[in-house]
C-alpha cells in the first residue's frame, strides 16, 4: 500500500501548491482521495487514463477538498459520451450538503453512493471502513486496512474522541493540522499541530504524516509545535512524493 500526495495545502493552495488530495494505490488499485483544487492535473501525471481509478472517496463536501472533481466530472462524463472512457466511476461522499452532492454529477461521470459509518467497502482485498468526525458539514475519516496493516486519514476536524478511535494503531495516521496552538479558538474546525501529535501518540501509530496546511504557515512552525507531542517517525507531507504504508 502506497499514498502520493496530490496536494496538501487548506483552504487555499500555496504559490504553486495545491488543495487536498491524495492517490491510495495497493497493487492495480487506485482510490483518490479528496479532489481539492489543484490535483486532478497532478493526478494525470501518475496515472494513464481516468478509468484507471477503481473508486473516488470525498471526505466532505468543502471546496478545498471537491474543486477538482467538479471539472474531474467533465473529463469523465465527456469522454464517455465519445465513448474513450469505458466506465462510470463510483464516487463515495457525504450525502449532505444534499445541493452539492447532487452538483457532483455530469452526464453519468459518476456512480454516486453516500457515505454513513456503517458503510464498508471490500475492493479486491482492502477493507475500507468510515468514522464521522466534527466539522460544520458532515465529514468522515477513514480506514483502509489490508493484511494486518493499516492507513487512515483524518480529513477535516476538530479534537475529538473519533479520531483517537479510527487512528488506533495506525502503520501511517495521514493527519490534518491546519492551525497552530496560538491561533485556536472555540470555533476553529481544525486540529492543531500539537493536537495532531498527541493523537498520533496517544493512539501509538508506527508514523504521523501531517497535512492540510495553512499557508501561511512556514513547515517548520508545524513540525516544531507536532513535536511537542510526538516522538515517533513524524513526516510533513510533500506534494507528488508517494509515501509506503
Amino acid at each position: 500500500m502506497r499514498i502520493t500526495v496530490l496536494g496538501n495545502s487548506g483552504p487555499y493552495p500555496r504559490p504553486g501548491g495545491a488543495c487536498s488530495g491524495y492517490l491510495f494505490e495497493d497493487g492495480s488499485t487506485k482510490i483518490l482521495i479528496d479532489c481539492g483544487n489543484g490535483t486532478l492535473s497532478r493526478l494525470q501525471q501518475i496515472i494513464h487514463r481516468l478509468d484507471d481509478l477503481d473508486m473516488i472517496i470525498i471526505s466532505h463536501l468543502h471546496s478545498d477538498h471537491i474543486a477538482d472533481a467538479m471539472v474531474l466530472r467533465y473529463a469523465i462524463g465527456i469522454n464517455k459520451a465519445k465513448g474513450m472512457i469505458s466506465k462510470s466511476i463510483p464516487l463515495f461522499a457525504p450525502g449532505e450538503p444534499k445541493a452539492d452532492f447532487d452538483k457532483l454529477q455530469f452526464q453519468d461521470a459518476f456512480i454516486m453512493k453516500e457515505i454513513s459509518e456503517d458503510l464498508v467497502i471490500h475492493q479486491n482485498e482492502l477493507s475500507i471502513g468510515f468514522k464521522k468526525m466534527v466539522h460544520p458539514v458532515p465529514c468522515y475519516g477513514m480506514t483502509i486496512e489490508k493484511n494486518g496493516k493499516k492507513f487512515v486519514y483524518s480529513a477535516d476536524t476538530k479534537y475529538c474522541d473519533q479520531i483517537f478511535q479510527l487512528a488506533k494503531d495506525a502503520d501511517l495516521l495521514l493527519c490534518e493540522s491546519g492551525v497552530l496552538e496560538r491561533d485556536k479558538t472555540e470555533d476553529t474546525a481544525h486540529l492543531s499541530a500539537k493536537e495532531a501529535g498527541e493523537i498520533g501518540m496517544v493512539s501509538r501509530v508506527k508514523k504521523l504524516m501531517l497535512t492540510h496546511f495553512w499557508p501561511g504557515y512556514t513547515l517548520d512552525e508545524i513540525l516544531q509545535e507536532a513535536k511537542e507531542n510526538f516522538d515517533g517517525e513524524l513526516i510533513l507531507s510533500e506534494e507528488m512524493k508517494t509515501y509506503e504504508i
